[in-house]
């Protein structure tokens, strides 16, 4: 399984995410979980891969806030979960 290194940084209240590793990702969501889900779908997009995970690089701004669990796909601190795009 493919592991991307994602920079992630806040503005202005979106979360934005860099994809390191190559270029051509960048995207954003409201919170981390729809970060995660717009990133999984951005790489299906343009690189035709599925079944990635991700090692989140967190600016130290946001890094006192709850993560997504990698594994579920639930935030740890909401329970919420993402519908799957496959």
């Amino acid at each position: 399984m493919k592991v991307y290194h994602i920079e992630v940084v806040e503005d202005e209240g979106w979360y934005v995410g860099r994809v390191l590793d190559r270029a051509g990702v960048t995207t954003e969501g409201a919170d981390l979980d729809e970060l995660v889900y717009m990133l999984r779908d951005a790489i299906d997009l343009m690189w035709n891969e599925k079944n990635v995970q991700f090692e989140l690089i967190v600016s130290p701004k946001i890094k006192g806030r709850a993560m997504p669990d990698e594994r579920s796909g639930r935030s740890k601190a909401s329970g919420k979960r993402r519908k799957s795009a496959a």
